[in-house]
C-alpha cells in the first residue's frame, strides 16, 4: 500500500534532514585515548593460571611412553634439571622457571621454547 503524497512528502522531508545532518563521531584524538584505553584494560586483566602446574608437565614428559617410543630420553641429572636425548643431541633442561633463573643456561620447557613446542605441537 502506497502513503498518501502528504505523508510521503514528510516522509522524504525526514530522509534528506537525516542525510544531510553530518555523523557525529568523535575526533581522531578521542579515537586513539579510547583504543589505549580499551587496550590498558585488556591488559590489567589477570592471567588466569594454568591448570597444569610444573610438576604435572614434568611427569608428562619425563614418563612419557610416545617420546620414549620416538628415541627421546629424559635423564634426572640433579634436582629439578633433566638430560635429554633428542635427535642425537642432548639438551639441559627443566620444567620449573625458579630452576631456570638460577641455571640461565638450561632450557625451560614451556610454551615458546622450540624444544617444548617440538614436542607438543
Amino acid at each position: 500500500m502506497a502513503a498518501d503524497p502528504e505523508e510521503q512528502g514528510v516522509l522524504f522531508s525526514q530522509f534528506e534532514q537525516v542525510m544531510d545532518t553530518p555523523m557525529s563521531r568523535p575526533n581522531l584524538e578521542a579515537m586513539v585515548a579510547m583504543n589505549v584505553d580499551a587496550d590498558l584494560a585488556k591488559v590489567r586483566q589477570p592471567i588466569p593460571s594454568s591448570p597444569l602446574t610444573c610438576q604435572d608437565i614434568e611427569k608428562l614428559f619425563t614418563q612419557s611412553h610416545i617420546l620414549k617410543s620416538k628415541g627421546t630420553e629424559f635423564r634426572k641429572i640433579d634436582n629439578n634439571i633433566w638430560e635429554v636425548l633428542y635427535q642425537h643431541q642432548t639438551y639441559q633442561v627443566t620444567f620449573y622457571p625458579d630452576n631456570f633463573d638460577e641455571f640461565p643456561s638450561l632450557r625451560l620447557m614451556t610454551w615458546g621454547e622450540p624444544l617444548f613446542e617440538k614436542y607438543v605441537i
